[in-house]
């Protein structure tokens, strides 16, 4: 991400990319190309304002901008335009960025695929007819595929890392309250984060500068820190992975390793009731905060939110052993991290499954595909741990067919204990140091 270019041409370029990508990918609910270059050529006549001034990014469609339609990915909210924008928003432009529009989102970002109902399915930029991830998939989908320089995107169980992931970019969920969520529609607020995707650690970096303490952009430059220990998270964490995903976290860590980084083993036991206790407190908290309105006019709920809604939440003895869970597997993260800088482990188990596909067979078993997309990323919601998720290899999905052998997206996960966002920047840049660029989708 850079801004040396005048906003005016940076925003031109960007919004070309827009009209070639958009008919394949449905990255953007909305395009505000007039406000955008009227924006830009504003800041033109500004003096620089910092690293952001004239960046042109996306923001979900779950965060409130004024007067720019923000449908959350609900039929309910369809022509809803806010007349304040989200504090994180307003942040943002007082760094001087451009909005480009609002990205598309699961509805009501209650689910890992970014397929709503107002908006249908957005595409994977590697791969059309495979999800980007969720629910900021039109985030990712616009940073990887070059339509937009960043992304400001919302983060509940892993929805800013997860379409990182699969879509080849990199995504960033600091610690929970860095950023604020006034005017964001709330999911389940115990869990809630904003976070950022750009195409580089450097990007993510510099949209960090507009929410304070800010990050430092010339550290970049440095050199990669020394004397990082990084704790590689085993057991439960590297029981369920797909083969191409396992194989490239193989080659990432040996990567770190040949370069002098001390990588060590972190043992994690087996909690079976993961992720599947934190979905239980989404499930929790979104049907209570959905729950009036889904009763006075359920036909504005699509079928996966009327499923969710229909179903009846955790009773009170369940809900308990699910927060035993959370709290013991907590407990695990935090003593590790007491020994080591950040945590490993894969983003996601699996590369990007099929549109449409509910279930996914990995380990040999079918697991419901939520389920699958969240299994290492929501637990570093409960536990507020900043993450972050960047590329490190593609690999091929096991859906491929002899004529389509292009590989999909991986992401590595980093985490890091509370507070130290920039030590899980600076891990992941001496990952992305390391790691060859992916190929442009």
């Amino acid at each position: 991400m850079t801004a040396y270019e005048p906003a005016a041409e940076l925003t031109g370029r960007m919004l070309a990319a827009i009209e070639a990508t958009e008919p394949r990918l449905h990255a953007y609910a909305t395009v505000t190309a007039e406000r955008a270059r009227a924006r830009a050529a504003a800041l033109d006549r500004e003096p620089a304002r910092g690293p952001l001034h004239g960046v042109p990014v996306g923001i979900k469609d779950l965060i409130d901008t004024a007067g720019i339609p923000t449908g959350y990915g609900s039929p309910r909210f369809a022509g809803h335009v806010p007349e304040r924008d989200a504090g994180a928003v307003r942040m943002l432009l007082d760094a001087g960025v451009v909005i480009l529009g609002k990205h598309t989102t699961h509805e009501l970002a209650w689910g890992g695929r970014t397929d709503s109902p107002l908006l249908g399915p957005t595409h994977n930029p590697y791969r059309l007819g495979h999800v980007p991830g969720g629910s900021s998939g039109g985030s990712a989908a616009s940073v990887a595929a070059g339509s937009c320089m960043g992304a400001l995107g919302s983060d509940t169980a892993g929805s800013v890392r997860i379409p990182a992931a699969l879509s080849g970019c990199v995504g960033f969920k600091p610690t929970r309250g860095r950023i604020p969520l006034d005017g964001v529609l709330p999911l389940a607020p115990s869990l809630d984060h904003l976070g950022v995707l750009a195409p580089t650690v450097q990007g993510v970096a510099r949209l960090m500068t507009a929410f304070p303490p800010p990050a430092a952009p010339g550290s970049w430059a440095a050199a990669p820190p020394a004397g990082l220990r990084v704790g590689w998270l085993g057991g439960w964490f590297d029981a369920v992975l797909d083969p191409g995903v396992r194989a490239a976290l193989a080659v990432a860590r040996a990567r770190l390793e040949e370069h002098g980084v001390h990588v060590e083993d972190v043992a994690v036991p087996d909690e079976p009731r993961l992720p599947g206790a934190v979905l239980g407190r989404v499930h929790a908290e979104a049907g209570r905060f959905h729950r009036a309105a889904f009763e006075r006019e359920p036909e504005l709920f699509g079928p996966d939110l009327a499923e969710l809604m229909r179903t009846p939440p955790p009773t009170a003895e369940e809900a308990a052993l699910d927060e035993a869970a959370i709290g013991r597997m907590s407990a695990v993260l935090l003593r590790a991290l007491a020994t080591c800088d950040v945590l490993a482990c894969a983003t996601v188990p699996v590369t990007a499954p099929p549109i449409g596909a509910m279930t996914v067979t990995v380990a040999g078993r079918e697991w419901p595909v939520e389920l699958i997309l969240t299994r290492h990323t929501s637990i570093f919601n409960a536990a507020g741990l900043p993450a972050a998720s960047i590329p490190i290899a593609l690999a091929a999905a096991p859906s491929a067919r002899p004529q389509d052998p292009g590989g999909l997206p991986v992401g590595l996960q980093l985490a890091g204990a509370a507070g130290r966002d920039e030590a899980v920047l600076l891990a992941a840049r001496l990952v992305e140091h390391l790691t060859p660029p992916l190929p442009r989708p």
